[in-house]
This record gives structure tokens, sequence and C-alpha cells, in this order.
């Protein structure tokens, strides 16, 4: 027993120096990234629909979708599966560059538009925690055939990350809005499409 407590406290202890190590390399890449336009923001953005998002997420679906044999459940698991990664992917992708847009505004002479940007960094940092967090749990579930206890655990993260992440996504379009709405009212709009 003890030997097994040590390893959780190491594995652990691991982790959270790759946290670190990838926080500092993360904070050390930002500083040498071009700034970003608010002008070429739209065409870098990649559209997410969150209703696709939510129905491959969504784990109480799949009593609905068990077919008739166990290699058809699989396959249509490994679809939701990729769908989702997909759709999280682009919202990583979109928060990470709508932080970037935030961070490029933080040293604004305008009080207003700093605590704009700020807000936006801020949600950006809740959609990347909740998009990594999904992004793990579905990795544990597929990877690793886990008992029925480990694997509710598993489920019962991703269904919070999963009812998370969507308000916090919501939030981050928001805020974009916010930070991009003193502009033309097309602009303003593509915006908000292209999210």
């Amino acid at each position: 027993m003890a030997s097994y407590s040590f390893s959780v406290w190491i594995a652990l202890s691991v982790g959270l120096l790759l946290l670190f190590v990838y926080t500092a390399l993360v904070n050390v890449r930002r500083h040498y990234q071009p700034e970003v336009r608010l002008d070429e923001i739209v065409t870098r953005l990649l559209p997410v629909d969150l209703e696709v998002l939510a129905e491959a997420l969504d784990l109480g679906i799949e009593s609905s979708l068990r077919p008739n044999s166990r290699e058809e459940f699989h396959k249509l698991e490994r679809e939701r599966a990729k769908v989702a990664s997909e759709c999280l992917r682009r919202m990583r992708h979109n928060a990470a560059l709508l932080q970037r847009l935030g961070y490029s505004r933080l040293n604004s002479p305008n009080p207003m538009v700093v605590e704009q940007a700020q807000q936006l960094v801020d949600a950006g940092v809740h959609v990347r925690i909740y998009v990594l967090m999904a992004l793990a749990a579905m990795f544990v579930r597929r990877t690793w055939g886990l008992g029925s206890l480990a694997q509710m655990k598993v489920a019962r993260i991703q269904r919070i990350t999963s009812s998370s992440l969507l308000p916090a996504y919501e939030a981050l379009r928001s805020k974009a809005a916010d930070l991009t709405g003193l502009r033309d009212q097309g602009f303003h709009e593509s915006l908000l499409q292209s999210l």
C-alpha cells in the first residue's frame, strides 16, 4: 500500500512539473508571437458548431445509440469522439487567438479597452482549461478499459466539463463581442459568425 501511495505522489509531482514547464513554454512563446491585428482575426478563426459539440459530448445519448452489435457501437462512439475532438481543437484555437488579441490590447491608453481585454484573456483561459479537461477525459475513456467505478468517475468529469464548456465558450464570444463592439457593425457580426 505504501509503494502505491508513493507512486501516486510521484506521478502527481511529475504531472505538476510538466504542467509548469508547459506553462512557462507557452508564456515564453507568447512573447515572441506577432501581434494579432483586429482586421485579420476574423479570417483566422475557425467556426465551431456548438450544437454538434453538445450532441457529441452528451453521455446520455449512449444508451440510445446502442445498436445491435458491439462493433457498431464502438464505431459510432469513435465517430462521436472524432467530431467532439475536432470541435474542441477549434475552440482551443479560437480561444488562443482571442487571448492573443486581448494581450495585445492590455497596453491601451483607454481603461475600458484594457478591462475588456483582460476579461477576454480570462474567458480564454477558462475555455482552454475546459477543453483540456474534456480532451483528457475523452482520451482516458477511449484509451483505457477502466473498471466501472473509474469509468463512472471519468464520465462524471466529462459531464461536468461539457456542462461548463459551452457556457464558457459563450462567455468568450460575448467578451470578444464587447472588445470589438466599438468597430463597425459588419465586422462585429462577421466576428460572431466566425466563432
